[in-house]
């Protein structure tokens, strides 16, 4: 179907706002008035006056029996969408848009905005609405402390268009404030200009004795508002809610940058007898602070359909009612899954250390499906959690991935099968060969796989009850031209995998940047005891940490780390 472009006054659209125009859900909240002191409505309202476009506006133009009607069984075929009123009043107590059910709606030809919703709402507050906002110093939870305001113009000001920082006197004023205006101000409140014609502002510059340039800003006004066409929409008429999506993200992707699941999101608003919107806020801000910000809202909606059979692809078809009505029965379940996964990786010191949600997914879709993870296999759970941080399994074909292990784990009943299963897929197997192994060595402290790749060379730490940091052996803190007894060869390599080993919370921050040869003779007292600190730690019994020593150090550790690498991971 052909978009086209049309142009419309202000007052013929103010009139239908809330009547055949109206917000989806896939548009965010609005935030112009978040904070008043920007005067972005008001910087609006000049532009207009002063004859400045405010850019063009992007309307999704439908009937009204294009929508789904939720009390109606039969109509799967058509959108499923839920549709919002625009703010008319707005309160900065309450700023949530208000849900509107089709069958409240009176009119036939409905015009979804999908870009603009800002202005409009901008636009509807200051010619036919209100702000109520907190005066200055005074407590929130005194109700005397809020004021209702309307927009109001001060005739009198003529800005001096040479100046740019000379604007049009636009304020919002309780009726308080007007009553104690100044006699040198004349505050004419700008939506009343909707009601009068060009007889009407003739009568009242006359009656009010405005001056020539003070009736020229009345006029100016009805022309703005009321006569010019200074909405310029571009209608969209398509019908497949995929391809209004993407255009949807398209030209919002100069503001606040939409993913798709942004908008998948909006569908499960629209059927969600509860707000899912502050359930997933909840549990993704609890994930954060619990050191799994990794796992965002998009991997969330994935584990949803994934944990429920339904298929996790993110396509509309895929967010049908009965799809929806699943997670919303199953969302206790999944939740409890999620944080099952979270407690068992917690356990082994993946906090902030995680390098893919999806890794959550597939430890939850275990627990959702077995409830448990047996403590025998909770090793080879980890096992599989540590190849998918040092492969970076999840980082690219991800949506046949998860397929195949969502598979793997509806087939299998322990880990250590899903594991032999994985390690022989024909197609994207998960295993490590000897060439990905010789290139551990390059990794450097930061990278995702580091921790993992130290864990396979610290099996026995108990990660359960005590924290390990990711230590640098000699201190990074002296590999610069300032330290004379390093060889230069070596500034900017602190982080490579040789310097690094585990050590307890505790005991890193005893060591700080001391030179390790320092360090070790300061925490063991017996030379047995150094031994034995370096043969857990892969250094050469014999060989003094000193900084003279980095070269024989390197060569000895390397070669020993690959050796127990290689012991470990290739099986």
């Amino acid at each position: 179907m052909m978009a086209n472009f049309k142009d419309l006054p202000i007052k013929s659209v103010m009139e239908e706002i809330n009547q055949s125009y109206f917000i989806p859900d896939i548009q965010r909240e609005y935030v112009w008035l978040k904070n008043p002191e920007k005067k972005k409505i008001e910087q609006l309202f000049d532009s207009l006056l002063r004859g400045y476009p405010i850019s063009s506006f992007l309307i999704w133009k439908l009937k009204k029996n294009d929508i789904e009607d939720k009390n109606n069984k039969d109509s799967d075929k058509k959108l499923n969408i839920q549709l919002y009123k625009f703010i008319e009043k707005y309160d900065e107590r309450k700023t949530h848009n208000e849900k509107i059910d089709i069958d409240q709606v009176n009119s036939n030809d409905l015009y979804i905005v999908l870009d603009g919703q800002q202005r409009l709402t901008s636009l509807y507050i200051g010619l036919k609405g209100s702000i109520t906002i907190k005066r200055k110093r005074a407590y929130a939870n005194n109700p005397l402390a809020y004021e209702e305001k309307k927009l109001y113009v001060n005739l009198k000001h003529i800005p001096n268009y040479d100046d740019p920082d000379d604007n049009y006197e636009f304020k919002f004023l309780s009726d308080n404030e007007l009553s104690k205006a100044e006699t040198s101000e004349h505050w004419f409140k700008v939506g009343d200009i909707l009601k009068m014609n060009v007889n009407e502002v003739l009568e009242y510059s006359m009656k009010h004795s405005l001056n020539s340039q003070e009736m020229r800003i009345l006029s100016d006004l009805m022309t703005a508002f009321c006569l010019q066409s200074k909405i310029s929409c571009f209608d969209e008429t398509e019908k497949q809610l995929d391809k209004v999506l993407k255009i949807f993200i398209r030209v919002n992707s100069g503001g606040t940058e939409l993913s798709y699941s942004d908008l998948l999101m909006s569908i499960l608003t629209a059927n969600f007898s509860s707000d899912i919107r502050d359930m997933m806020n909840v549990l993704v801000d609890s994930l954060k602070e619990n050191g799994y910000g990794i796992m965002g809202r998009d991997h969330i909606l994935k584990t949803c359909l994934l944990l429920t059979g339904s298929n996790h692809i993110f396509h509309i078809r895929n967010f049908k009612r009965n799809n929806i009505s699943k997670i919303e029965e199953k969302w206790d379940e999944i939740q409890k899954s999620i944080f099952d996964a979270v407690k068992l990786l917690n356990d082994y010191g993946y906090k902030n250390r995680l390098s893919s949600g999806y890794i959550i997914t597939a430890l939850a879709y275990f627990y959702f499906i077995y409830k448990t993870i047996d403590k025998d296999d909770t090793e080879e759970a980890m096992r599989f959690v540590r190849m998918s941080q040092v492969k970076s399994y999840f980082s690219s074909t991800l949506d046949k991935k998860l397929e195949i292990i969502g598979e793997l784990i509806k087939n299998s009943k322990s880990f250590k099968d899903i594991n032999k299963k994985i390690y022989s897929d024909k197609i994207y197997p998960l295993y490590i060969i000897e060439s990905d192994v010789d290139r551990f060595l390059d990794y450097e402290y930061g990278n995702s796989a580091v921790f993992s790749i130290l864990q396979v060379l610290y099996p026995h730490l108990d990660y359960k009850n005590s924290t390990f940091h990711i230590d640098h052996i000699y201190p990074k803190s002296k590999f610069k031209n300032s330290n004379k007894l390093l060889d230069k060869e070596y500034i900017g390599r602190e982080n490579d995998l040789f310097n690094l080993q585990l050590l307890s919370g505790e005991a890193n921050l005893d060591k700080r940047a001391k030179d390790p040869e320092v360090w070790v003779n300061e925490i063991f007292t017996t030379n047995d005891a150094i031994v034995e600190y370096k043969k857990r730690n892969y250094i050469k019994e014999d060989l003094p940490l000193l900084w003279e020593n980095i070269q024989d150090f390197e060569n000895y550790r390397n070669e020993v780390l690959l050796s127990e690498l290689k012991k470990r991971i290739l099986q």
